[in-house]
């Protein structure tokens, strides 16, 4: 008995939060008790730090039962195993093997499946297969059906691949916006709304949509209209119309960056925690995430173990930006766990192994955690070599124009020069001021600006008293 709950247990931690509330917005139970069991779970996923053991004296048929319920109710909304039965069905079609109970299953769907499925165009497509291969056979019965369905939604099925045509032109401005300053991507945000607003198209295309949105805010740090869009899109995810585990934990990981970017770091930690439940793809990325959060609340202690933990991680991925990303944070933890030491030889050894990888992907992450390492070890004759070796200060202010960068590793660089002795006080002093009151626009850049100070601070607290008073902010 005690078994079976303990992996009944396991199983309800497992779940997400909108997948309970969708469960509890479409059960009709019968029995009371299975309700009980519902709301149990609900009540631990909201209450995870005073989570309350499952009852024993509960016929264990019963947690079986509703074990069983909630596996199917939510694969049958799943559009992950949807496309899976897609890609399946269309598989055997083009090679004529499909079975007559497929084919009965499939011309079923043809009555209930409707143009705003989230795969609707997919399955439009395979309709198209399946009528040529019942045009060849001369199967009649069959095909009047499909062509019926095919007839029907033609033009919807049309208008809906051109969106998707001007959602591939969106996405080339946005994402180049992000490497190449002079490029623009405001233009495209009111098509954009409105296309993941639009009820009455498929959701792909609406979620397709919401990934630019995401990313279009993110290049204009417009964060507060984010979080309007996705205070929407909660409300979605309560119900059928973007499910899957994979959607989920990809809205929990961006949803805890953007409360970090707005400095609820609450907020940012219950959702960061949320996207890491499930391995995929994705998984070190959203890790990365939710440590920068931990290493703002100061739980660096929680920040190394999930990284020392997660370090194989690193072998399975080939996204280079997602290893850069690991390892650049690893470093600010060890950093933040006193231990320099290893900060810098592992930030030493990795940049001996990978130089051209890092200078490809993410350089800027790289050496700002590194010079961190660096100066806390007080080696700022190594900061200054590395700046000029890789003329790391010339291409951090061809960003700065446009503030896609803070002036992190010219700040750090100039704080060696002067430790060096190159520089006096004033000189350094106003290198600082001056370049900082170039960057002061937002609440979000001053947000930024202030967290360098904080880590800039402790090593001259005299000098960075003063920059912080000639800085407008």
């Amino acid at each position: 008995m005690k078994n079976n709950l303990a992996k009944f247990s396991e199983f309800a931690n497992s779940l997400y939060p909108h997948e309970v509330e969708y469960l509890l917005s479409i059960q009709n139970f019968s029995t009371q008790v299975n309700l009980q069991i519902l709301k149990h779970i609900q009540y631990n996923i909201k209450n995870s730090e005073h989570a309350k053991p499952f009852e024993s004296e509960i016929d264990k048929r019963k947690y079986s039962y509703l074990k069983n319920w909630i596996e199917t109710k939510l694969s049958e909304i799943d559009v992950d195993h949807y496309y899976d039965w897609l890609i399946g069905i269309e598989k055997k079609i083009m090679t004529d093997s499909i079975m007559p109970e497929e084919e009965r299953d499939l011309l079923q769907r043809t009555k209930t499946s409707k143009n705003t499925h989230y795969y609707f165009i997919r399955f439009y497509e395979l309709l198209q297969y399946y009528r040529d291969y019942l045009l060849i056979r001369v199967r009649n019965k069959y095909h009047a059906p499909v062509s019926e369905y095919l007839r029907n939604n033609e033009a919807h099925y049309n208008y809906v691949t051109d969106l998707n045509t001007r959602l591939n032109a969106a996405a080339v401005d946005i994402v180049m916006q992000h490497d190449q300053s002079e490029i623009q991507s405001r233009q495209w945000e009111e098509f954009l709304l409105n296309t993941f607003f639009d009820s009455t198209i498929d959701g792909y295309t609406r979620y397709r949509a919401l990934v630019r949105l995401t990313f279009l805010y993110y290049n204009y740090r417009e964060f507060d209209k984010l979080k309007t869009v996705y205070n929407k899109l909660d409300d979605y995810f309560k119900c059928d119309i973007f499910y899957s585990k994979r959607i989920l934990s990809n809205y929990y990981a961006n949803r805890g960056m953007m409360h970090s970017k707005l400095n609820e770091l609450t907020e940012a930690e219950r959702y960061g925690y949320l996207s890491i439940r499930q391995k995929n793809s994705d998984y070190l990325f959203y890790l990365i995430s939710l440590c920068g959060v931990l290493l703002k609340r100061k739980k660096q202690k929680e920040a190394l173990e999930i990284m020392t933990a997660s370090m194989p991680e690193i072998k399975k991925t080939e996204s280079f930006y997602n290893k850069i990303g690991f390892v650049a944070f690893y470093i600010r933890t060890l950093v933040a766990n006193n231990l320099v030491s290893k900060a810098v030889s592992y930030a030493e050894t990795y940049l001996e192994a990978y130089k051209k990888e890092i200078m490809m992907h993410r350089w800027h992450l790289f050496f700002s955690a590194y010079f961190q390492a660096l100066t806390k070890a007080e080696k700022y004759e190594k900061v200054l070599s590395l700046s000029h070796r890789y003329k790391l200060v010339s291409k951090e202010k061809q960003f700065m124009a446009e503030a896609k960068y803070l002036p992190i590793l010219y700040w750090y660089s100039t704080v060696a020069e002067y430790m060096e002795g190159s520089f006096s006080d004033e000189k350094m002093e106003q290198t600082i001021i001056k370049s900082g009151n170039l960057l002061i626009k937002n609440d979000y850049k001053i947000s930024k600006i202030k967290e360098l100070l904080a880590e800039l601070t402790p090593i001259l607290p005299a000098n960075f008293e003063r920059i912080c008073k000639g800085l407008e902010m």
